[in-house]
């Protein structure tokens, strides 16, 4: 009798240890799909950063950037300044030409939670954004034989949220609705009418914005000649502008000339939409906030549809409206 009782113990533990393990295996092929349908969902809902070059010669190739929502144009080694684009909405584009990074431009990224799509560069370590570096991630983009020199990097929006898809992001579900994307209608105020600005970075260098009335829109000019998106063949047209003033200065002892900018604390800017001006302030407490701008009532700024195009400026920077 003890014999058999022995072998029935035995029995029972292997059918346990059976059950057991096939337990495990259920969990575990569950977690798989459920981790790889929580990669899928979080990074289409991701935007996209693209930095993009805005040399002389860049300007006459550049491409996406009337199908972005928002741009920021800041100073690097001078003369020159470079544009990131956000993507918040997916309408497949191509867009270039992408260069690199700056350590200001990844800080951004990071308030968005976003892929950022760059070349090398200064970049920023940060767990709120899919790096999607060139140098190690060369599938999405491609190089167009036709243009020369180092300026002939492009890529598109789908190749970017694809190679997103094949990483391991599961973990970086980080999502921002930033306060830029506050689009909604205006009240009225008592705010400057202006029809014309002028920014200007240097004696070569001087972006100006004309609004006009029968399609509520600024369209940019570079050295008074017209910015063309190369992929629309189409003059650039803004929505929303705003001149965000703080200061900015050469690293000490950089021999590339590069800069430091100041995007911590809060300042002072204008905001211009439908015509009219009006004083903003911008506020970020700490680097892991986002930026908000600010009107006279400590309210954030109501945007309209289209684009948002923000300047980054030093304090010393001369701007003309009227």
């Amino acid at each position: 009798m003890k014999k058999i009782l022995i072998l029935n113990n035995t029995f029972s533990t292997k059918k346990y240890m059976v059950l057991f393990f096939l337990l495990l295996f259920i969990i575990f092929v569950r977690n798989i799909i459920v981790f790889a349908n929580v990669n899928v969902i979080e990074v289409d809902k991701k935007p996209i950063a693209v930095m993009i070059g805005n040399s002389p010669a860049e300007q006459n190739i550049q491409k996406g950037l009337s199908r972005a929502d928002v741009i920021y144009e800041i100073e690097v080694e001078f003369p020159f300044t470079r544009l990131m684009a956000i993507f918040s909405t997916k309408t497949d584009t191509e867009v270039g030409p992408v260069r690199s990074s700056r350590f200001y431009f990844s800080r951004i990224c990071a308030e968005w939670s976003a892929m950022f799509a760059h070349c090398g560069g200064q970049s920023l370590k940060n767990s709120n954004i899919i790096d999607l570096n060139e140098l190690s991630y060369p599938a999405p983009y491609w190089r167009d034989e036709k243009i020369g020199g180092w300026i002939n990097l492009f890529t598109n929006l789908s190749n970017l949220t694809k190679q997103s898809k094949s990483l391991d992001n599961y973990l970086n579900n980080n999502q921002a609705q930033h306060p830029l994307l506050n689009i909604k209608e205006s009240e009225p105020g008592d705010y400057n009418q202006v029809k014309k600005i002028s920014i200007k970075y240097h004696k070569d260098y001087i972006v100006s914005y004309d609004y006009c009335l029968d399609d509520n829109k600024y369209y940019r000019y570079i050295n008074n000649k017209p910015h063309f998106d190369n992929e629309t063949n189409e003059q650039i047209k803004v929505s929303n502008i705003i001149i965000q003033t703080t200061k900015i200065e050469n690293i000490i002892g950089d021999n590339e000339g590069r800069i430091q900018v100041e995007l911590i604390g809060e300042g002072t800017g204008r905001f211009f939409k439908e015509g009219i001006s009006q004083p903003v302030k911008w506020t970020k407490k700490n680097k892991d906030e986002q930026t908000s701008f600010l009107d006279s009532k400590n309210n954030i700024i109501n945007y309209g549809p289209g684009i948002i195009w923000v300047h980054i400026l030093d304090h010393d920077k001369e701007i003309w409206c009227k």
